[in-house]
């Protein structure tokens, strides 16, 4: 199954964009609640939602070019796609994108199990084991507490998660679109407490590549306007739990 998801990418990464289709450059890296990857194809998540949306509000098809991480970028210089989303300027190596308006917010949040209250200040968890995620670093975390950030790695989010309800550790740290999710539709969602503390909120964009077939100016409208018809609030909301928004601690 791996050989035939790397050979379906490999062959779409040589197709050229057409004008009547707009190409999203996707990392294979990324999970549920932003994409949901079944034989070699991007079949649902965030991404694929907002892809579809904004490639009918452009009255264009939408394809989705499957790249490794490290590799997102090339797509977009060479011509094979024409925009990649849900990004920030500083996850990306190139200085020349041109940045679209916003198109999600999320948070950096400290999540624990019901049977643990949120916390209220970041200081409660120093010295405490936190579970985190290999390679990342929390800034906003790292600088207050300094020494006393206590990191348990793992290899992704899901790990963490599963950690967390085992009581291998009391409390993780995550990004408040992917926990409201697993509070959706993990089997074990009761025991997520839907009361967090948020660490920082952020926002992500599109990039398009400077000499992209796609204006800038006409990327924002179309967003703008998935925006006041309330579409992309309609895409988040169908990833997060049903009943009322979660409580959480300023």
């Amino acid at each position: 199954m791996k050989r035939f998801f790397l050979l379906v990418a490999f062959f779409c990464y040589l197709t050229p964009a057409s004008s009547g289709e707009l190409v999203f450059a996707v990392s294979t890296g990324t999970a549920m609640p932003h994409t949901q990857f079944q034989q070699g194809q991007l079949t649902g998540g965030l991404i694929k939602a907002f892809g579809d949306a904004l490639a009918q509000e452009l009255g264009m098809s939408a394809r989705y070019l499957l790249v490794p991480r490290k590799r997102l970028e090339a797509p977009l210089r060479n011509g094979a796609a024409d925009v990649v989303c849900d990004m920030r300027p500083e996850w990306l190596d190139g200085k020349d994108w041109q940045w679209s308006e916003a198109i999600f917010a999320n948070h950096e949040i400290v999540a624990t199990r019901r049977d643990t209250p949120a916390i209220r200040s970041i200081y409660e968890i120093r010295r405490q084991r936190i579970g985190t995620i290999l390679g990342y670093h929390y800034p906003h975390i790292e600088q207050p507490l300094e020494g006393e950030f206590t990191r348990d790695d793992a290899a992704n989010n899901d790990q963490n998660v599963a950690k967390l309800l085992r009581k291998r550790f009391t409390y993780i740290i995550t990004n408040r679109l992917y926990y409201d999710y697993q509070r959706k539709v993990h089997p074990e969602r009761a025991a997520l407490n839907p009361a967090t503390y948020t660490v920082w909120t952020f926002e992500t964009y599109c990039a398009l590549p400077p000499r992209s077939k796609l204006s800038l100016a006409t990327l924002d409208r179309a967003i703008l306007s998935l925006k006041r018809r309330g579409k992309l609030q309609s895409i988040l909301d169908s990833f997060r739990p049903s009943r009322s928004a979660p409580a959480e601690t300023p």
